[in-house]
């Protein structure tokens, strides 16, 4: 796959909605960027709660790549959509550049995942009525950007990553490795500063998952912030830190070797 040429745009920054929540200036600046305290997510079965999270600290350095491994029901992936906004915690916080993310109203947090979060599927989630360009363009119209600077924008992110001849394709005339790649340049779309991606390697086979896994690094070299969850072994190799959690805890936080 060919590598990506030039630099991605810098970092987005958080627009300061007047819902948002930031504490003392300083102490913000000093954090990390992300900061995870005695999160928990249960689930009521029945009579019971079913704790998907039992109580997750964590922080994520700007610029980091972090792997979050572990078995199946450990807590992954509902890691990933509390820090993405995807669903709500039962207890604990989650910081995100200084903005306490649990305060946030239902228009705050869809502007947060706008403007801060990209995110990666497994299951690529493309709509198959769109070409490539298309699909890669399509946040933008929630953004109030025009047709022509979407489409501009749409171009430049498929042929970094090396999809600049198959940007009128629709998915089902792409590999599973090239749909993914169009998934990764829509979640770089809204130039995001934090990439959030679910299993990205899940569906591929091996040859598709080592590019997605490089493609993912040079990302995270050229600033991007990266937590991804996998079972592939081999993701480790481009992350700067692997955690592994178990039953909805981080038992082991490992730097590389």
């Amino acid at each position: 796959m060919p590598k990506i040429v030039g630099k991605l745009p810098s970092e987005s920054t958080m627009v300061v909605n007047s819902t948002l929540t930031q504490s003392n200036g300083e102490a913000a600046s000093a954090e990390a960027l992300i900061v995870v305290s005695s999160l928990k997510k249960g689930y009521q079965v029945g009579r019971q709660t079913v704790w998907a999270l039992a109580g997750v600290d964590l922080s994520i350095e700007a610029g980091e790549f972090v792997a979050a491994m572990g078995p199946s029901g450990s807590g992954k992936s509902t890691l990933l959509y509390l820090l993405g906004g995807l669903d709500r915690s039962t207890a604990g916080s989650i910081r995100v550049a200084g903005f306490e993310i649990e305060q946030l109203d239902e228009n705050a947090l869809a502007e947060y995942r706008r403007q801060t979060i990209g995110f990666i599927f497994q299951s690529f989630n493309l709509i198959p009525s769109l070409t490539a360009e298309q699909n890669v363009a399509y946040p933008l119209r929630f953004a109030g950007v025009s047709r022509s600077q979407r489409t501009q924008r749409a171009r430049e992110l498929l042929g970094l990553v090396g999809l600049g001849d198959r940007m009128q394709h629709r998915p089902t005339e792409l590999s599973g490795g090239q749909q993914q790649r169009v998934a990764i340049a829509r979640a770089l779309i809204n130039k995001p500063r934090i990439i959030l991606a679910d299993e990205p390697t899940g569906n591929l086979d091996s040859h598709s998952g080592r590019e997605i896994l490089a493609l993912l690094g040079e990302l995270n070299q050229q600033g991007h912030t990266v937590l991804m969850v996998t079972h592939d072994l081999r993701g480790t190799k481009h992350a700067s830190r692997t955690i592994h959690l178990l039953d909805g805890r981080v038992v082991a936080d490992e730097l590389p070797e």
